[in-house]
């Protein structure tokens, strides 16, 4: 049986199951070589056709990440804005004409247009809820039979957070919360109060930012902004900090009068604006663990799914594995909505098919391949000098290269799946120069000098580095190294004595 599972608004993606074993998943971002794609997968959709060797009439069932027809609780949303600000309200009504226009009336439209770009197909078509996709792209593919989940970004059709637990083939929800009370919306508001673009991912770049600073506004955020809500709600304040009118950065003037005036894109990094960024991170931190607490009371297991957007925020995973009562934890290194393609094709498989489960996501390397032949002739076009060796030459060299303080591009295998680079596609270098992170951020990554690198290790050498054993084969926790071994890799210590290992 062959599922096509997509994800087709940002971030969009492609991932094709066989008798529930991932064949291909691949992101349209690497095709289209434009980050967090938005629309049809086309390219992810035939690369993972290519690579199962099939056409789309061998494809049994199409499963889409989304209900379009479910609008009227942001409907309502954007009506009961109206009575806080006609501002408000506008900038609601123009970003749901978009999306109902552009987005929504088309996925009514994909079975016809699948057909018409890949071909005649007697498949399936099943729009699937966006949150109960996201669940299921991390249960159905961990090695868990039971498990509490939580799931959580900026928004789904309007489910913001969901609380389910998963047995065996079934996912229950627990409970959910909706529009307009979002983590995800919160920390990408923050994202462009700080002079970056929530649009272009850059929530990263705060979390980053926030180990530099204090959480000197914690009080206000956890008083005025988003406060918790009994055991398992939360409620953000959108008359204090709003997501649509953060989109054309404009802010509330409670916000600027507590916070200082939001920082423009060309303007210096100040104290201020790391304080702003560690107390964002502080309050969403504190907000997360205290659901995950009222969770575990909920359901009392052991094992812990985590997905959604939210759920790549490695520091705030770290204080999940160490500061919960759970005691096994799974997040696939697709969280966001890449992944979502995923859990649509597993949740076919298996929350419809009812088919047993029997696959362990234990790697990310599911997108395409390239022979050294195809390499070499890719050189050749471009006018690159290159030499060919064995790998009993080659692998010596490249690790003098290293300690010699050189960066290398690492190209083998097939690409990885989800947004880290995980030894497939990466850089390397020797953690030991103090130096190599303004090298790699400024001269070959291009990016800000905050941006912490992280140290790819053997998972035997975690007790040493970290002081607790660890595995951590998709680069998703963030712990406190040892202080005795941070002078010893510098490079990959980020200034608070952290570091985001893969194992």
């Amino acid at each position: 049986m062959h599922i096509l599972g997509l994800t087709t608004l940002g971030d969009s993606a492609a991932t094709l199951i066989r008798d529930g074993q991932i064949v291909a998943a691949a992101e349209e971002e690497r095709f289209s070589r434009v980050k967090h794609h938005s629309g049809f997968p086309y390219r992810s959709v035939r690369y993972c056709l290519d690579e199962a060797g099939i056409k789309i009439g061998d494809v049994e069932h199409v499963a889409l990440y989304w209900k379009p027809w479910v609008l009227r609780h942001k409907a309502l949303q954007a009506v009961k804005s109206l009575a806080i600000s006609r501002d408000m309200f506008r900038a609601r009504l123009d970003r749901g004409i978009t999306q109902v226009s552009d987005s929504y009336l088309r996925m009514l439209r994909y079975p016809t247009l699948i057909r018409e770009r890949f071909g005649p197909g007697d498949f399936r078509f099943h729009y699937l809820e966006h949150h109960l996709c996201h669940a299921a792209s991390a249960f159905f593919v961990s090695p868990f039979e039971t498990a509490a989940m939580m799931t959580m970004d900026g928004t789904g059709e309007d489910t913001t957070t969901l609380f389910s637990r998963g047995e065996g083939t079934r996912i229950r929800p627990l409970g959910r919360v909706k529009l307009p009370h979002s983590l995800g919306q919160f920390y990408s508001t923050v994202t462009n109060f700080l002079g970056f673009d929530m649009f272009a991912g850059d929530e990263w770049k705060v979390m980053g930012l926030a180990a530099y600073g204090k959480p000197e506004y914690y009080d206000f955020f956890s008083r005025r902004v988003l406060t918790v809500n009994g055991g398992s709600g939360f409620h953000l304040n959108i008359r204090t900090l709003d997501h649509h009118l953060a989109k054309r950065y404009r802010f509330s003037d409670e916000l600027t009068e507590a916070l200082g005036p939001p920082r423009r894109a060309d303007e210096q990094i100040s104290e201020r604006h790391q304080n702003i960024a560690a107390s964002a991170q502080r309050v969403l931190e504190e907000t997360v663990l205290h659901l995950l607490n009222g969770l575990y009371e909920q359901t009392r297991e052991e094992n812990l799914c985590l997905a959604g957007g939210v759920a790549f925020n490695s520091v705030m995973n770290g204080r999940i594995m160490q500061e919960t009562p759970f005691n096994r934890f799974f997040i696939q290194p697709a969280a966001g909505d890449a992944g979502c393609s995923l859990g649509a094709a597993f949740l076919v498989y298996h929350g419809i098919r009812k088919q047993p489960r029997g696959f362990l996501m234990e790697h990310a390397y599911y997108g395409p391949a390239f022979t050294s032949e195809e390499c070499a002739a890719r050189l050749r076009e471009a006018g690159l000098a290159f030499e060919t060796l064995p790998d009993e030459e080659m692998l010596p060299r490249v690790a003098r290269l290293i300690a010699e303080g050189a960066i290398i591009g690492w190209f083998q295998g097939r690409m990885e799946f989800g947004p880290r680079a995980l030894g497939n596609r990466s850089f390397l270098a020797d953690p030991r120069r103090a130096d190599m992170r303004e090298l790699l951020n400024k001269k070959v990554k291009l990016r800000e000098w905050f941006r912490p690198l992280a140290p790819s290790m053997l998972e035997e050498t975690s007790d040493d580095i970290f002081g607790r054993p660890h595995r951590d084969p998709f680069m998703i926790t963030v712990l406190s190294v040892r202080e005795e071994r941070r002078e010893r890799i510098p490079a990959v210590v980020h200034v608070d004595g952290t570091a985001r290992p893969q194992t």
